[in-house]
């Protein structure tokens, strides 16, 4: 009996807690995406977004003025299987901490450039879990790949054989360790967004024709694809933004965007991996911050040079 007078007042703190994030969470998207491309009441219902990340925003081009949608990922697979939503062809993942409205906002862009709508999957609920996310993302995922690289380029030096990056014994050996609904073991569980993706690639396979990254979002989709048995008639284009990081080798239509400034993502790159490196940008791809890395000019040099024809 004693606790029922307390819990008005608990309510009220647990409440103002749980705006305070939110205002804090809005924080990182605003600096690094580009929140303009979304309506004031696009942003205020995305600020209310209390789903956890690897969920799915169905984003139309603001043209459309369609509402975003949300959806888990087995709704979004019934869906797209049934043919009882629009066709989505194209997934994006934002990066370290990005909640929905950062999500929505990168999907936004993508979808602008294409005239088609696209899925963004959930990777974070922002500052809240920036912390967690980093380390993730970057201390695991991102020390996982510079391992393989080096390795590989050590044997390469070596004039040994690397039958994980040879293109030919890495699709054998990909066909004999996983079936096609099942994950192989070079898949490292613990990131939503990432197992959302695989999961999507598993049901979906050759529908998804393009996976659109920034920041650590390259890692989940890199993380996704070591898993993913993959098809032989699907066409997969890939576009990353802000980290240069190494790709399996069937997936060769890539392009990895980066700014010569961008100093937070080069400390989280692959040195020796190819890439486009755009002047003047840093890591934020918001159009109202000074020297912010275009995602519509990364797309359309992408399709000049051959990506983006599947999409």
């Amino acid at each position: 009996m004693s606790g029922d007078p307390e819990r008005p007042l608990w309510e009220i703190s647990r409440r103002s807690h749980v705006a305070a994030w939110r205002v804090f969470n809005s924080c990182l998207d605003t600096v690094f995406y580009d929140v303009g491309a979304l309506s004031l009441h696009e942003r205020a219902r995305l600020a209310a977004y209390e789903r956890p990340e690897g969920s799915i925003l169905i984003v139309y081009p603001a043209d459309d003025g369609e509402t975003i949608r949300t959806l888990a990922p087995s709704d979004f697979v019934r869906e797209q299987l049934t043919g009882r939503g629009d066709p989505v062809t194209t997934v994006a993942i934002a990066g370290v901490g990005s909640s929905a409205i950062g999500t929505a906002a990168l999907a936004r862009d993508v979808a602008d450039y294409l005239g088609t709508p696209v899925a963004g999957i959930v990777s974070g609920l922002g500052l809240a879990d920036v912390v967690s996310e980093a380390l993730g993302g970057w201390f695991v995922f991102g020390a996982r790949n510079a391992l393989r690289e080096m390795v590989a380029r050590f044997l390469d030096a070596s004039a040994l054989e690397d039958h994980v990056r040879d293109p030919e014994t890495h699709s054998d050996l990909k066909a004999h360790v996983a079936r096609p609904d099942t994950p192989n073991e070079r898949f490292l569980y613990g990131s939503p967004d990432s197992t959302t993706l695989l999961y999507l690639l598993s049901r979906l396979g050759g529908r998804l024709r393009l996976l659109v990254g920034h920041s650590k979002g390259n890692y989940s989709i890199e993380n996704a694809l070591e898993g993913w048995s993959g098809q032989p008639d699907a066409h997969l284009d890939i576009v990353t933004l802000g980290a240069v990081i190494w790709f399996p080798p069937e997936f060769a239509n890539l392009q990895q965007f980066i700014g010569d400034i961008d100093y937070f993502g080069m400390l989280n790159s692959r040195i020796f991996v190819q890439r486009i490196g755009v002047p003047g940008a840093w890591h934020s791809l918001n159009t109202a911050m000074p020297g912010y890395l275009s995602v519509r000019g990364a797309l359309e040099a992408a399709s000049r040079l051959g990506v983006l024809q599947h999409a």
